[in-house]
């Protein structure tokens, strides 16, 4: 039963630290596992870790008091995988592990390390220089860099190096450096779609850390410095939504409103009512949806200055707002007007920021809509069709709306159907890094209760009762 797994995950005898660093990574233990022997696959001396073994670092073996931990030289290459899965530094003792720290091997290193952070002349001599004569370093075995830890450095070289350092120092910013943030917060946003922002949060601080740098010490004109605002505002709603994404609402409205601020300064009004219907997005959530629609009228106070793509997004989210406020008539017309300004748009004159939105986020957003109003049977019809044809890109947004589909069936009495759906979320949600869509399983388990002895939900739990519990825990 995974109510009583969920339990199990509040007794003093389990290594919770463990367990909260694995939430934060996104992965389970057994998944652990599976990363450790891959590391270890191609060296001689290389350990193998059995998935049921790796458990007992969790929750004890019958008749002993407390989890086991790992032997040299396990506990260094676990430290090693999740610090480049999460983009930092992890010791021992973080894992619950305070005594393990004098058994990590220091000869393993992460692929990168060594080389010069500095994208200029001299730092790419240096970095050649470090991988093709090593000294020392060659005694050292190097861990492949996954995930954002890797996919980072396919941003980093679109910025010129020489460009931000003279405007750093002062020198004249130049369209040609926003245009480098541009592109750099155009691969962040579809790096977030992918994988989930949970592990994105340093990238997109550095970016913006950047570009307050820049806003402060570097001189520009009018129409530069509205741009490179309007390019903060972006990085600073993409922060927040990581931020919301990883489960932190207070932490990502900070974010927002700071957006908000920079986006007033642009002057660029569909920045700033894309701000607003995230924020609104937020709200519904949070069991709020007066503050959902209040949020989403706000931004449609600027109509006459937005774009019909950018309009929709934002009458779609007062479409939901409503749903979830119980106003069905309000939810309809919001989203009748949606379904006719996105009709009308042109994505090649919409902004960079709103390529996300279409036909199938309208319809998968209906659904969600009809759910809230307790329409199971139209909810099922609006989802399965926008999932019929949705972009296998946007991995994290197809997953939550799956996590839907399956609440609606069960709201239909499809049990077995609801949890097969559920069960193909389950799959791709272990993919991602998201726990705002892991928090979704959790309630479509919990909606099961009443189930909880029939056939479908005991395979269900059987599959997917270890990530439930995690998500639980």
């Amino acid at each position: 039963m995974i109510a009583a797994r969920s339990i199990r995950g509040c007794e003093p005898n389990r290594n919770t630290e463990l367990e909260m660093v694995l939430v934060r990574a996104g992965w389970t233990v057994e998944e652990l596992a599976d990363r450790i022997n891959e590391v270890a696959a191609g060296r001689r001396d290389g350990v193998t870790v059995h998935r049921r073994h790796a458990r007992r670092w969790i929750a004890p073996d019958k008749g002993r008091e407390r989890p086991s931990v790992p032997r040299s030289p396990v506990p260094g290459l676990v430290c090693e995988v999740l610090s480049i899965r999460l983009g930092e530094p992890v010791a021992p003792a973080q894992l619950g592990w305070p005594g393990a720290d004098a058994y990590v091997d220091r000869r393993y290193a992460r692929a990168d390390d060594g080389l010069s952070v500095e994208w200029t002349p001299g730092g790419a001599l240096d970095s050649l220089a470090q991988v093709v004569d090593p000294g020392g370093m060659e005694r050292r075995q190097f861990l492949a860099l996954t995930g954002v830890s890797l996919t980072a450095v396919a941003h980093q070289w679109l910025y010129d190096p020489a460009r931000v350092a003279a405007s750093l120092r002062g020198d004249r910013v130049t369209d040609a450096l926003v245009n480098d943030f541009a592109q750099v917060t155009d691969g962040l946003r579809r790096m977030d779609d992918k994988i989930g922002g949970g592990t994105l949060l340093p990238t997109i601080r550095e970016n913006l850390r950047l570009a307050v740098a820049l806003l402060k010490s570097g001189s520009y004109s009018e129409d530069v410095g509205k741009r490179l605002h309007a390019q903060t505002a972006e990085l600073g709603r993409l922060a927040g939504w990581v931020v919301y994404d990883s489960g932190d609402e207070a932490l990502a409205q900070r974010y927002w409103m700071a957006a908000l601020r920079h986006a007033h300064v642009s002057e660029d009004r569909a920045i700033g009512a894309n701000i607003l219907g995230f924020m609104s997005n937020s709200a519904a959530y949070s069991s709020h949806p007066q503050d959902a629609v209040e949020l989403a009228r706000s931004a449609l106070h600027w109509e006459r200055e937005l774009t019909p793509a950018v309009a929709s997004s934002v009458y779609i989210r007062l479409a939901t707002g409503a749903a979830a406020a119980g106003d069905a008539y309000a939810s309809k017309r919001a989203r009748d007007r949606a379904e006719e300004l996105l009709r009308r748009s042109r994505p090649d004159e919409e902004p960079a920021f709103i390529y996300w939105f279409n036909h199938r986020e309208v319809e998968a957003r209906a659904g969600r809509s009809e759910m809230w109003l307790g329409r199971f049977t139209e909810a099922e019809r609006h989802l399965r069709a926008a999932l019929a044809s949705f972009d296998p890109g946007f991995s994290r947004a197809r997953a939550l709306f799956m996590c839907d589909l399956a609440t609606a069936r069960l709201g239909t009495g499809a049990v077995e159907h609801a949890c097969a759906t559920a069960g193909d979320a389950a799959v791709a949600i272990r993919r991602l890094n998201s726990k705002r869509d892991r928090n979704r399983l959790v309630e479509f388990r919990q909606a099961l209760a009443p189930h909880a002895t029939s056939a479908a939900v005991r395979e269900f739990d059987d599959r997917h009762g270890d990530l439930v519990a995690t998500a639980s825990a």
